[in-house]
């Protein structure tokens, strides 16, 4: 996360690594994840960085970090913040897909015998290498409305 007042907003920034990219051998289900741990929009306290520590000093849970399902299956158990894929690239036409990934930021909590409750903190999309976070809501009704002309007013 951006904690240096002069860096930009996380929604204002892009970020890509295309090294990191070519090591995990391209961008799909069994790598996006682990692809947008390494951007700045990644929280290093986060159940995601949690399992993917034991993972690599326990042999017994590396089976979490080969696939998307394990991983995210992982993920369902705990309670706290996480990053799950929200949507997949769609299919445009045999072959071919948009290419744009959407990765959620959540806080799941446990509730027993209930649906777990989730809270949505932000969106990000991956499009090819590319990682944007999406603004939130109230940024782009301030937007507009800073830009909304002032209709007969006229400063004295």
């Amino acid at each position: 996360m951006a904690t240096n007042p002069n860096d930009p907003p996380l929604d204002e920034i892009q970020w890509r690594s295309p090294p990191i990219l070519a090591q995990m051998g391209g961008l799909h289900s069994n790598t996006i994840l682990f692809y947008f741990a390494e951007s700045p929009f990644f929280e290093r306290t986060s159940n995601n960085a949690v399992i993917m520590s034991q993972a690599m000093n326990n042999m017994s849970m590396y089976h979490f970090i080969q696939t998307r399902e394990a991983f995210e299956g992982r993920l369902k158990t705990m309670s706290g913040l996480e990053f799950v894929v929200g949507e997949e690239p769609a299919e445009t036409g045999p072959g071919m897909g948009t290419g744009v990934w959407v990765i959620r930021k959540q806080t799941r909590r446990k509730r027993y015998q209930d649906d777990d409750d989730i809270v949505l903190h932000a969106l990000f999309f991956v499009v090819g290498e590319n990682i944007y976070m999406a603004p939130a809501l109230a940024d782009i009704m301030a937007s507009r409305i800073v830009r909304f002309p002032k209709r007969g007013f006229s400063p004295a």
